[in-house]
């Protein structure tokens, strides 16, 4: 039913309201709302109205610049005397909250004649300077430091974050973490995105400018990617001890993608990749390093939006259900000698469901190099996700992933840790080629603000096992833990991040607490979201630190 509320009323207001109602369900009624003014009601983080108001309040609004009106109109799907429907209210009022600058967003209609109305667009700006301290312990490793992030810089919608912090994980020590993000540049249809990383180990440059699939109505996207590492990876030997393996690496991506249909999108996408890497430790060398890559990837999303709370957080979500599928053709050809010349195919399904109380996720993935008929560097994976509310407030979540490869020549290492969602074990403990784990959380949450926070409570039970190519998943040991965890969220913010967890978990194969985890963010959504992807050449990603 259309998002309407009237400042008006009238007997043909009702009246034009039932039409509406009746039309959309049926796809009868669009574009027969003529808009005649747009009206912004911009609120700050603190309003005196509000359950969290205090004497400090206007000292702290001093410190936080109310989004620019540009910025909210830059994302509004109509302007002024445009014909509009409810799909260009909704669609309007996600893009606003994908923004991360609000905390609520809501567009109402104030009625003028039979059809042309006046459009209020209200929002709430989220707190978005965040100095912090920064401390997290777990598996064996503590971390502390310091972070400052604005993510809406005088208002303008510019992110930056400064971190500095000392990583007790294979004693990397101080690391020091500059972002820039600008999800339009110069008011254009262009994103931004500069980071750069560093620590005694390894240092991580990257640079992205892309034109993204903003709209429904989007018909293009591309975008350029360069990213320049070098330094030391980790390759484990056991739990105590690794080699400290030097690299310098060069990657850069060049994509276009075109898109047709507005509901049950088609897309076909283009993408080029140059990639060169000087690795002095053969033992470490990667699948498709040193090679150039030509991919072309057909695809399609089918898309229908929910609003989900109290499932990952208590602010509002947006959560999609419905489907996507990606099928990809690539030559993969050497650039100097130590590259490789493969012809390569990959596909990817994903499925949801939702009935109001359970939802599941399915996504999966398979892909596989030939030189000739023989394949090479085959891989399958599969990610699960699912959720059922007992009652509002009360919700059982749970994942599942599993990732393994055949034929793959090259090194790969995937660890199974504190840090990768089994609780409760030191960080490098298990390590191997392959991987399963799997997390059932029953997360509780009261509603009892305390100020400007809100908590919640966790029970949850993690199972996982790694493996090399040459050994069989039925001769694997799993391994398991179980605990208590409280969460802290922030009411002022709508990101994850901005949620502080603590974790209590009792490790079954030591039979002894492992300690207190402290974190950020819940440790996995219960829901997936089916949204255009890039192409790439999957099981590539392996973890090094």
């Amino acid at each position: 039913m259309l998002h309407f509320i009237f400042h008006k009323t009238s007997y043909k207001y009702y009246i034009f309201i039932i039409s509406i109602s009746i039309f959309s369900q049926f796809n009868l009624f669009a574009k027969d709302i003529k808009v005649e003014k747009i009206y912004f009601e911009k609120h700050n983080v603190f309003e005196k109205n509000d359950n969290d108001w205090f004497f400090a309040a206007p000292f702290l609004n001093f410190f936080h610049s109310t989004t620019n009106d540009y910025i909210i109109e830059d994302e509004l799907l109509f302007k002024e005397g445009d014909f509009i429907d409810d799909s260009d209210i909704f669609e309007t009022e996600r893009n606003l909250r994908r923004t991360n600058l609000f905390t609520k967003v809501l567009i109402e209609l104030d009625s003028i004649d039979d059809n042309q109305f006046d459009v209020y667009v209200t929002t709430k700006d989220r707190w978005s300077l965040y100095p912090a301290i920064l401390f997290s312990a777990g598996g064996g490793a503590t971390n502390y430091g310091a972070r400052l992030q604005e993510f809406n810089l005088f208002g303008t919608g510019t992110a930056i974050t400064l971190e500095a912090l000392n990583r007790g994980k294979n004693n990397i020590g101080w690391q020091g973490i500059g972002i820039i993000e600008k999800q339009r540049l110069f008011r254009s249809e262009l994103s931004l995105f500069l980071s750069l990383q560093s620590n005694n180990f390894k240092t991580i440059q990257q640079l992205a400018i892309s034109k993204p699939y903003r709209t429904l109505d989007t018909e293009y996207s591309y975008g350029l990617i360069g990213i320049n590492n070098f330094g030391y990876d980790f390759v484990f030997e056991n739990n105590e001890s690794y080699i400290l393996a030097p690299f310098k690496e060069s990657q850069a991506q060049l994509f276009f993608s075109k898109a047709w249909r507005k509901k049950d999108r088609v897309f076909v996408t283009g993408l080029i990749e140059y990639h060169n890497v000087n690795r002095v430790n053969d033992i470490t060398s990667q699948a498709f390093d040193n090679s150039g890559k030509i991919l072309l990837m057909f695809s399609s999303v089918a898309q229908d939006y929910y609003l989900s709370e109290k499932v990952n957080y208590y602010h509002i979500e947006d959560m999609i259900v419905g489907g996507y599928g990606s099928a990809t053709l690539g030559k993969i050809f050497s650039i100097g000698s130590k590259g490789e010349d493969r012809y390569y195919v990959a596909a990817q399904g994903e499925a949801s469901t939702y009935n109001g109380k359970t939802y599941l996720f399915g996504q999966l993935t398979g892909a596989s190099a030939f030189k000739y008929s023989a394949p090479s560097y085959t891989y399958q994976e599969f990610l699960g996700l699912g959720f059922t509310k007992f009652t509002n407030g009360l919700v059982l979540a749970a994942r599942f992933r599993q990732q393994t490869a055949w034929n793959w020549q090259k090194f790969r290492q995937l660890i199974l840790d504190n840090d990768l969602g089994l609780r409760g074990y030191n960080l490098n403990r298990f390590y191997g080629e392959n991987r399963i784990i799997s997390n059932l959380e029953l997360r509780y949450f009261p509603d009892i603000p305390i100020w400007i926070v809100n908590l919640s409570g966790v029970a949850f039970w993690d199972i996982g096992a790694v493996w090399n190519k040459d050994n069989k998943i039925y001769n694997t040991k799993f391994y398991n833990s179980a605990g208590l965890g409280l969460r802290f969220h922030f009411t002022k913010s709508s990101s994850p991040s901005h949620t502080f967890r603590v974790d209590f978990a009792y490790n079954f194969e030591d039979r002894k607490f492992g300690g207190i985890i402290l974190s950020s963010k819940q440790l996995f959504s219960a829901f997936g979201n089916h949204e255009y992807k890039l192409p790439e050449i999957f099981g590539s990603q392996i973890d090094l630190e």
